[in-house]
């Protein structure tokens, strides 16, 4: 019996290893790019790229150190205008604007480790509190626990996308306080 149970808990351990490992090897191709070359950073090529995604980081000539979310509405050649959840909608004039930035995946990321993270422990915790009474279950929770701590670590792994300039008014350089910005 105990041999039939190692088995199936090593059987579980190497699929959890090949979840992974296909995760990790997923092709970029998946993921939508949008072209920016470092010289082209105009208001057209943002114009372009900020309307095929939904959100963008506005950094204004009043708060320079500070980026602001920003669901693109509209973008035309001389504003750019972004829904906000609550209140009416804000524009923002081409002259306004110091630079767009398109965001990364960090934040998505984050809340996928901690979501793992979070599984994991209460999973562990059922282990623990299954231990004496249903060691079947005990081992069932446990493998789980090892899911989602695997899981976790293929999350941290995979590569991150830095957040990237769209558009940087002339003779203007971002504030090191905004983070690193692939240009």
């Amino acid at each position: 019996m105990p041999k039939r149970i190692i088995r199936r808990i090593y059987a579980l351990l190497v699929l959890v290893l090949v979840f992974a490992t296909i995760a990790l090897a997923q092709s970029s191709s998946s993921i939508v790019e949008v072209p920016v070359t470092p010289a082209s950073h105009t208001w057209q090529d943002a114009q372009s790229a900020g309307s095929s995604k939904g959100k963008l980081f506005v950094v204004t000539f009043d708060e320079p150190q500070r980026r602001k979310a920003c669901r693109v509405q509209s973008i035309t050649p001389d504003k750019l205008v972004c829904s906000r959840a609550i209140g009416g909608p804000r524009t923002y004039l081409r002259e306004q604007v110091v630079a767009l930035i398109l965001p990364g995946d960090n934040a998505s990321r984050l809340r996928w480790v901690l979501g793992f993270n979070g599984a994991a422990g209460a999973a562990i915790w059922g282990t623990v509190v299954l231990a004496a009474t249903c060691p079947v279950c005990a081992v069932a929770t446990g493998v789980a626990a090892l899911w989602f701590l695997g899981a976790a670590g293929a999350t941290l792994v995979c590569d991150d996308r830095p957040d990237r300039l769209l558009y940087l008014a002339r003779g203007q350089q971002l504030s090191r306080k905004l983070g690193y910005v692939q240009s």
